[in-house]
């Protein structure tokens, strides 16, 4: 084998390091810039499609008129203030979507702070004293108990009855 260092890390000086750090942000922040760009350009092109144009013949007329018009007053290369109205209102239109934008994504969303409630206040087990399932689930093995035949002796004295089969030999112990 050769000594191929190839799957190492690469070291790096801090200053390499500090200079590799800064074109990386270098390139993410103008990567954000494109991407905001592209945006607003998308968003642009979208408003443009949406605003209603006039239909061709009504525009031809009335662009003709308005040339003799502008013609005979001596505007040569300005536009008729029709057309600079539509224009500016459009921007406008752009321009407020683009602001509204922005400012949405300045603004964080709010989380709903949670009501700190003090809840139920602390219970003392003892005080309560036990539930009626605990006392209906021990009725029921007494029952149970009491089913099986044995003599009266076994089962006031559980303890001594088991003791006494187990030195009798009846059970034996391992």
């Amino acid at each position: 084998m050769s000594d191929n260092d190839s799957d190492a890390p690469e070291e790096l000086t801090y200053e390499q390091g500090a200079q590799q750090d800064e074109e990386i942000r270098k390139v993410q922040k103008e990567n954000k810039t494109r991407v905001v760009r592209e945006e607003k350009e998308r968003r642009r092109k979208w408003a443009q499609n949406l605003t209603p144009r006039p239909s061709q013949k009504g525009q031809s007329a009335k662009d003709a008129k308005e040339a003799e018009t502008q013609e005979s007053m001596g505007n040569d290369g300005m536009l008729p203030n029709d057309i600079v109205n539509v224009l500016a209102a459009r921007e406008k239109k752009v321009f407020l979507s683009d602001s509204e934008d922005e400012k949405a994504e300045v603004k964080p969303t709010k989380r709903k702070k949670k009501s700190k409630t003090s809840g139920i206040e602390t219970v003392i087990l003892k005080d309560i004293g036990p539930p009626q399932c605990l006392q209906s689930s021990l009725e029921f093995l007494k029952q149970r108990k009491m089913q099986v035949s044995r003599s009266s002796s076994v089962l006031n004295n559980s303890n001594q009855a088991l003791r006494l089969l187990s030195t009798s030999g009846v059970i034996s112990k391992k």
